[in-house]
């Protein structure tokens, strides 16, 4: 054979051995399979084996691998690919939220919320800033702007865990525990005496239940009701009350 038809030759089965190159799952205990035709569906990749051509396909958990090493040179970790599951529904991994119905009670509120592990929780970190005493108005409808607060909150910050059973999508359910921390004015019912008050820090633990719709992709808004407990530290040697409120909120999606 002249060395022109070899050198066509080489470079042909170059280019077969490029296209159908191996790739590599590596496991979380450090062991390599020689993979071929991967696709991952939810939390399970399947793969044919590279040096096996009967076809047969076989699977290993999401959870279970430190990444894929495609042949083209790609890598490919968990995280990636959970980012890209929830990027197929057009929403972001995370939320920047406005309390909008905070302000009702002279509070205004933000949080940050991070969506994790292929969209089946979130992790949220409020933080809300109180400029109200005994004498502010509320701005709620009757009878409502006529409730008796005793606690108003100066400054406040914490984290909560959501749970959504169905993952992300257009309009999902979801719950979860919370807990806050900071300090404020708690005012007494003593009587015959006006304006008495401790200054005083607290701490709550509370649940979350909620819906959260997302018509467009960067643009979300939920509803949001809370009951738990909260503790004031400095109130008659330490009180321990019930806590509740409905919260409203307008969430821009990166």
């Amino acid at each position: 054979m002249k060395k022109s038809n070899l050198f066509v030759t080489f470079v042909f089965l170059a280019l077969i051995s490029v296209s159908y190159g191996q790739d590599v799952i590596l496991l979380t205990n450090r062991a390599k399979i020689e993979a071929k035709e991967i696709v991952v569906k939810g939390k399970t990749i399947y793969y044919q084996d590279y040096n096996d051509n009967s076809g047969d396909v076989f699977t290993v958990s999401l959870g279970k691998i430190e990444y894929i090493q495609y042949a083209s040179g790609e890598k490919v970790l968990p995280a990636d690919i959970m980012d890209k599951r929830n990027s197929l529904v057009g929403l972001g991994n995370n939320l920047i939220n406005f309390h909008i119905l905070d302000f009702s009670t002279n509070n205004f509120t933000m949080s940050y919320e991070r969506v994790i592990a292929d969209g089946e929780f979130s992790l949220q970190f409020p933080v809300s800033l109180g400029y109200g005493d005994e004498n502010s108005n509320l701005l709620l409808p009757p009878p409502f702007d006529e409730v008796d607060i005793k606690f108003w909150n100066r400054f406040s910050a914490g984290v909560g865990l959501n749970i959504f059973p169905t993952r992300q999508g257009k309009a999902r359910y979801f719950f979860g525990p919370a807990i806050y921390g900071g300090s404020g004015v708690y005012y007494h019912e003593y009587y015959g005496l006006d304006n008495t008050y401790d200054n005083t820090g607290f701490v709550s633990f509370v649940v979350n239940n909620g819906l959260i719709i997302s018509p467009i992709s960067h643009f979300s808004l939920s509803l949001v009701g809370t009951i738990g407990a909260r503790h004031f530290f400095d109130v008659e040697g330490g009180k321990t009350a019930a806590t509740g409120k409905i919260s409203f909120n307008l969430s821009y999606r990166f």
